[in-house]
């Protein structure tokens, strides 16, 4: 009766070993994509299981997958609560001297070390957790070039690809051990629509910050659409990582309109609230010319830094980034190689900014108010020299939609060093090769406003008639606070020619704001405050005079007393 009893007992045993276990009760917990040159660990790749369940889990016939191969654990491995396993190749397991703590695996999947999508399935199929990693995932430049691994922070927020750093084990990783990085105290983060992109006029692709519960996900019921008449009729989550899903509308979208929806009743990762997000989409149009504007640009990056390239959409449309090329002019005028702004499709919703950048986390570093959602890393970007440069934005049809060739003279003069100072648009309306048009970045927000309003921007006047000039007071010392005049101008008709002068109140001029420019029916010039040999005016009262005359002869003449203060 005794052995029976012992038997019974293995039976419940093994039975709930090999129960059917949850999502995320199994998660991958570290991941050496790229081993060499060696830190301090044997030159193998190696991925880390850990079980954050209560229960004892069997491993056999579970599976690692990259996409391309697919291993399957074919021994029996007890894996306790709170425990970790490592998983290598089958010719590599000798060198990790932690027989009880490593499997060797026949066709253990190649990492790639720029990025990978590797996922973790039980014998029943589902996936129980996935992970996409990239370079930028390490957060450090050094260690994301070879012989650090990636660590898990927290192991209760799965999910979310901000919970991932190097390891900072002087070994280079903690395999089988607990992670050197880890905080378990480290919040979940909220669910959010990144993006929805409307595949086709009558079909949406979601993408989520993080993986939800692929169940809700791919609930119809759970999304609702503001506009009469549309309804979501069916909703697919897609794996591994559940972070994205396919909608079917009942009705087609509208061209160059925007909607918004809700998506409720969504469980997050590894949580058992419900949680509610907002979305917007739409059909994007082809971008033509002036669509799109270089708002602000940095081509004189600090030693270590990069160049970034910000467009901002002031238009009413929705564009999709996949849609533009960057590209550059030779001194001879002909457009050399070019390279697409986005791999992925990403909308540029109307008044929104979007900064590319090599790397993104360095405009973050540098500039911590900036907004991460609204900057793109890209593998290249056109050749910004820090002298003068030439950068075109066209579409796929090659056309160019804003096209702006600048110099390092365009920033205020008295700079002293004009490293890691960025080039501000003042007007997004007025034109691009204008270098008026053009600024320094304010001193007081660190020289650059990426993903940000410009710290130089002035607004054009729409009611303004004929010539105005404003502030009456400018302090020209590149704080982001009226460092310089504007003269506006507005005619019936283009063609008109327009001069300005400084002068001091005995009537001595003192500089030529504006020389005989030709204008159009309406725009701005701007002026830095410096006299006629860039000297510095010092703080008094002056007087400027403008005067513009058309072909017909009329002419026109203003003056305006002006303040400069520091």
């Amino acid at each position: 009766m005794k052995w029976k009893l012992v038997l019974f007992c293995g039976m419940l045993l093994c039975m709930k070993i090999n129960a059917q276990v949850e999502r995320y009760a199994v998660v991958i917990n570290e991941i050496m994509a790229d081993p060499s040159p060696v830190v301090g660990l044997p030159n193998a790749e190696y991925i880390e299981l850990r079980n954050c369940s209560s229960t004892t889990i069997n491993l056999f016939k579970w599976r690692i997958d990259n996409g391309t191969t697919t291993a399957t654990i074919a021994v029996n491995c007890l894996l306790a609560p709170d425990s970790m396993v490592i998983l290598c190749s089958k010719t590599n397991a000798i060198f990790f001297n932690q027989p009880t703590k490593t499997i060797g695996l026949t066709s253990f999947p190649s990492l790639s070390n720029e990025g990978d999508c590797i996922s973790l399935s039980a014998p029943d199929g589902k996936t129980t957790h996935a992970v996409e990693y990239a370079l930028n995932t390490y957060g450090n430049l050094v260690k994301a070039a070879g012989g650090w691994a990636l660590e898990m922070i927290n192991p209760l927020n799965p999910c979310s690809n901000k919970n991932w750093k190097a390891s900072v084990d002087e070994k280079g990783g903690s395999p089988g051990w607990e992670n050197s990085v880890i905080n378990k105290t480290t919040k979940p983060n909220p669910l959010e629509v990144l993006q929805c992109i409307a595949l086709k006029n009558n079909q949406l692709l979601l993408k989520l910050n993080q993986g939800a519960d692929s169940l809700s996900l791919s609930m119809a019921t759970n999304y609702q659409m503001e506009a009469a008449g549309i309804q979501v009729i069916a909703a697919h989550a897609i794996p591994p990582l559940f972070n994205t899903a396919t909608l079917q509308l009942s009705s087609v979208l509208e061209e160059n309109r925007i909607y918004r929806f809700q998506v409720t009743s969504i469980r997050g990762c590894n949580s058992t609230g419900l949680e509610r997000v907002e979305a917007r989409t739409g059909m994007a149009k082809q971008p033509g010319a002036g669509d799109l504007v270089i708002n602000e640009l940095l081509f004189n990056p600090p030693s270590g830094g990069v160049d970034f390239i910000e467009l901002f959409n002031p238009s009413g449309s929705l564009f999709n980034v996949k849609d533009l090329l960057l590209g550059s002019r030779n001194d001879a005028g002909l457009l050399g190689s070019f390279y697409p702004a986005s791999e992925n499709d990403l909308l540029l919703f109307p008044g929104e900014f979007l900064v590319l950048s090599t790397d993104t986390a360095f405009i973050k570093r540098q500039w911590d108010n900036s907004t991460e959602k609204a900057m793109l890393e890209v593998k290249s970007l056109p050749s910004l020299p820090d002298d003068k440069g030439n950068l075109i934005v066209m579409n796929k049809q090659g056309k160019s939609i804003d096209e702006l060739s600048y110099t390092d003279d365009w920033h205020f003069p008295l700079l002293k060093n004009k490293e890691a100072v960025s080039l501000e648009r003042i007007d997004p309306l007025s034109p691009t090769a204008d270098p008026g048009n053009w600024h320094s970045a304010a001193s007081d927000k660190h020289y650059a406003t990426p993903t940000r309003i410009n710290s130089q921007f002035g607004k054009r006047d729409s009611a303004t008639t004929n010539i105005k000039m404003f502030p009456a007071l400018i302090s020209p010392n590149n704080d982001g606070v009226d460092d310089f005049l504007s003269i506006q101008y507005q005619f019936k008709e283009a063609g008109s020619l327009m001069s300005a002068f400084l002068f001091s109140q005995n009537g001595q001029r003192l500089a030529t704001i504006i020389d005989n420019r030709l204008c159009g029916k309406e725009g701005r010039f701007s002026w830095n405050g410096l006299d006629s040999k860039n000297n510095r005016l010092p703080a008094g009262v002056y007087v400027v005079l403008v005067e513009s005359f058309n072909l017909n002869g009329k002419s026109h003449r203003l003056k305006m007393a002006l303040g400069i203060g520091f």
